[in-house]
């Protein structure tokens, strides 16, 4: 049987509507994309944005810190690089260039590197550590330089080091630094006058024991490293002073420095300010210069630190 005109009309009007639905249906789909991908690029935008501008501020405020930390506890005759940044998801990384100034002469002395995330959490990594050769030499690694120790005051030590009969067969080309650990507390007035004027005085050991929790015998077991300890620093001629914005002058200055990162330590400071806080000094020069001190009542231990060539 023959189909009717309407019947075929039928027909093509349903295929023509399907075609439409199709159409329409693709056109939602691909509209539905368009838009999806949209709010996907704008928000992955958004939290790039965001995560690079927090973790940035973040960064900035970990770093500076760290400028206002070192300030007040340094290695001696030690300076810090800290512009390498980079940025990472919901984290960040703080890379630090530390090096010794010795008489305007530079010795690289290694990197720290400070992983952080939002919440303030950190982790370091230092790509130097120390070698211990006995009980008064300690070497720097990877640069084979000595390092200084300390003894402090009111302790007692089995062994305490006295660098002065090697530096005397040094050969005059050379610069050096050296830890002077004191009898007792002195101000830091006192400390720059007492010394002889011939060797330069770039550090100044600060007293923050805490003696109520020594052992009976009052002896420890080492000496200090330089790493950890609190200090002002008086940097180096010209090249020492052109790498830093040490401003801390005086032992006031120096308590105010510290008030901004640790004010429970500045109380304990203050208390015993009265005494004297410094217990200790590094020098540098050449052997003719750092000699003269092997002679003072008031040198408990002289400790060598990094030597390097005049020329």
């Amino acid at each position: 049987m023959k189909k009717t005109n309407d019947e075929l009309d039928s027909i093509f009007d349903e295929k023509s509507l399907h075609r439409t639905l199709k159409k329409a249906k693709y056109r939602a789909i691909l509209r539905t994309v368009f838009i999806s991908s949209l709010v996907v690029s704008f928000v992955i935008g958004l939290f790039v944005k965001g995560n690079n501008y927090f973790i940035a501020s973040k960064g900035d405020k970990i770093t500076d810190r760290i400028i206002t930390e070192n300030q007040v506890r340094m290695s001696p005759n030690t300076y810090t690089n800290t512009d390498s940044k980079s940025i990472g998801v919901l984290k960040g990384t703080i890379k630090s260039e530390a090096f010794k100034v010795i008489e305007d002469k530079v010795i690289p002395w290694g990197t720290e590197e400070i992983t952080y995330d939002l919440f303030g959490n950190l982790n370091a990594s230092f790509s130097m550590s120390s070698t211990i050769v006995n009980d008064t030499t300690i070497y720097h690694i990877p640069n084979g330089q000595r390092e200084m120790l300390f003894y402090v005051p009111k302790y007692k030590y089995k062994v305490y080091a006295n660098d002065f009969d090697m530096i005397k067969d040094y050969p005059n080309d050379k610069y050096m630094e050296m830890a002077i650990s004191f009898d007792k507390n002195y101000t830091l007035k006192e400390v720059q006058k007492m010394l002889p004027t011939s060797a330069h005085q770039t550090w100044y050991w600060v007293d923050n024991y805490n003696y109520k929790y020594a052992k009976s015998t009052g002896y420890r077991g080492e000496p200090e490293s330089g790493r950890w300890l609190l200090g002002i620093s008086k940097p180096s001629p010209q090249l020492g002073v052109k790498l830093t914005s040490n401003k801390v002058k005086t032992e006031a200055d120096f308590l105010n420095e510290l008030q901004k990162t640790d004010p429970g330590e500045v109380k304990s400071l203050k208390d015993r300010q009265k005494n004297g806080l410094i217990i200790g000094v590094v020098v540098t020069g050449a052997k003719e210069e750092i000699l003269p001190l092997r002679s003072k009542p008031y040198v408990k231990a002289a400790s060598l630190g990094a030597v390097v060539d005049k020329y």
